[in-house]
């Protein structure tokens, strides 16, 4: 029951002003039933949810960000990665809700902590997100077979869904969750990401069919279209940054920041900014054909005013400098940690939060939508929108109407959809993994591999190998998925369904 003891009492140490603390009292009970709580099931398949944004992998791949000392990560060296913990972790916690809730059995003892028709429409959009997260990164996954190892008639080795099921399977699932909500149900406890607030989960499950709906642009534009529209119709986050959904680390070191932790706690000072977003923020010229790319020809000055956020001045200097991107190890290390500019210190507090969808975000989708033609409204408009957001949200918003005048950001019809690129590309900073779908669906920002490549292609991943355990234990459907996709190995180099880029 994946140690329901110590999670319990890990739960039970936590305090937080949205629905931290109002689990209970978890005094162990030898007497007492040992069927799981739910809303202790329900916090932990949220523990997870921080480290989707903040995982430095995507966000090296997308160029946010270098290593100062150990570059394999910069440079592709990984192949395999594990999607185990997903699905042993938050997809069986949640799973283990939609089940108390459902049987029979149960139902009446999981109703304590909220009524089972929310619980259960919860469980199915954070399964959503994982899946679409998960099958983002790897492509086709086990999904309708998953889950069923304890079953009536367990399923241990799952047969691999296609990347199209997934989402087709997410999106439907998305609608089915909101239309069970039950708006005058029992409060939901262990709720620590909107406390029980039904209202904002039908607004994330909206805003993530929203989102799933863009990415089908160019692989199925008229089922992108008729769900971006019926998401939209059906209300995301407000633009205003008054709705950001964001996962709240704590100020205690169980639950901090990722980045606190490497910077503070692990006192490894390795995260730094890369070169290609230094130089599409920086207040200087620069070459292109587009910021951030090699060519030639001289491009406009960019005065990003997030830059003093996003990243700290070079040590006793008021001068900003990015790591350069992909170096050996040994290169890397002859440069001096008071030569570039490390992460900003509002990324690595202990208790920064990650953002999981920001207006800016969802303003620049919507950007999108217009110009593809999938919603009405003025593409321009929304544009402005993101950046007013991004801006806003990084308290620097009083440096939007000097912002907005300079001509690489001043919007241009023939080029609205690079553009909305490359506004999301710094706006979403430092959720790697979500630029890099965005990356490799629209093309944009122009981004060079790292010149360091260990991978085959010598390019930048495309995928992530599955994990090993997949290969060992099952391995036919294995097999199968990657013969079924195209590939000729499992490698980084796999194209996924969606990206026809």
């Amino acid at each position: 029951m994946k140690n329901i003891y110590i999670l319990l009492v890990l739960t039970g140490l936590i305090s937080y002003s949205c629905g931290w603390d109002d689990y209970g009292d978890y005094v162990i009970n030898s007497n007492a039933s040992t069927t799981p709580k739910t809303s202790a099931l329900l916090t932990n398949s949220m523990l997870s949810l921080g480290g989707t944004i903040t995982a430095t992998q995507g966000a090296l791949y997308v160029q946010y960000i270098a290593n100062s000392q150990y570059t394999s990560a910069d440079n592709y060296t990984t192949v395999n990665f594990s999607s185990d913990g997903f699905y042993s972790g938050p997809l069986a916690d949640l799973q283990k809700i939609i089940d108390m809730n459902t049987n029979e059995e149960t139902m009446a003892e999981a109703a304590r902590d909220g009524s089972n028709t929310n619980q259960i429409a919860i469980a199915r959009i954070l399964q959503s997100y994982y899946y679409l997260h998960m099958t983002n990164r790897w492509g086709d996954l086990p999904y309708s077979d998953a889950l069923k190892g304890a079953a009536a008639e367990p399923v241990i080795t799952p047969e691999y869904d296609t990347q199209e099921a997934i989402y087709d399977g997410c999106i439907q699932t998305l609608k089915d969750a909101v239309a069970m909500i039950d708006a005058s149900g029992d409060p939901i406890s262990g709720d620590i990401l909107f406390g029980g607030d039904m209202d904002m989960w039908e607004k994330f499950a909206n805003t993530t069919r929203l989102i799933a709906a863009a990415r089908l642009s160019e692989v199925s534009p008229s089922k992108a279209a008729t769900e971006f529209a019926s998401a939209y119709s059906d209300g995301v986050i407000a633009l205003d940054n008054s709705e950001n959904i964001s996962y709240r680390y704590l100020a205690v070191q169980t639950y901090e920041n990722p980045y606190y932790n490497s910077f503070v706690t692990s006192g490894r000072k390795d995260w730094t900014i890369a070169d290609p977003l230094m130089n599409y923020m920086q207040i200087d010229t620069y070459t292109s054909p587009h910021p951030g790319a090699k060519g030639s020809g001289m491009m406009d000055v960019i005065a990003d005013p997030r830059l003093p956020v996003y990243a700290n001045p070079v040590e006793n200097t008021t001068t900003y400098v990015g790591m350069p991107y992909g170096l050996t190890e040994a290169a890397a290390g002859s440069i001096s940690n008071s030569a570039v500019s490390f992460l900003g210190d509002a990324f690595r507090m202990q208790d920064t939060p990650a953002d999981i969808y920001t207006s800016a975000q969802v303003a620049f989708t919507l950007a999108e939508g217009v110009e593809r033609r999938w919603i009405t409204g003025d593409v321009q408009t929304f544009y402005e929108q993101g950046i007013q957001a991004s801006l806003a949200q990084h308290g620097v918003d009083a440096d939007y109407a000097t912002y907005i005048t300079n001509s690489e950001v001043a919007f241009d019809a023939s080029r609205a959809i690079e553009q909305i690129a490359y506004q999301k590309w710094v706006a979403i900073f430092p959720n790697g993994y979500e630029a890099w779908a965005e990356w490799r669906r629209l093309g944009f920002p122009t981004l060079a591999p790292a010149d360091n490549a260990q991978n085959e292609s010598g390019e930048i991943p495309t995928r992530q190998g599955y994990s090993t355990s997949e290969r060992d234990l099952n391995s036919s459907n294995y097999n199968d998925a990657i013969s079924n996709q195209g590939w000729a190995a499992d490698d980084l180099d796999g194209k996924l369904w969606w990206d026809a880029n």
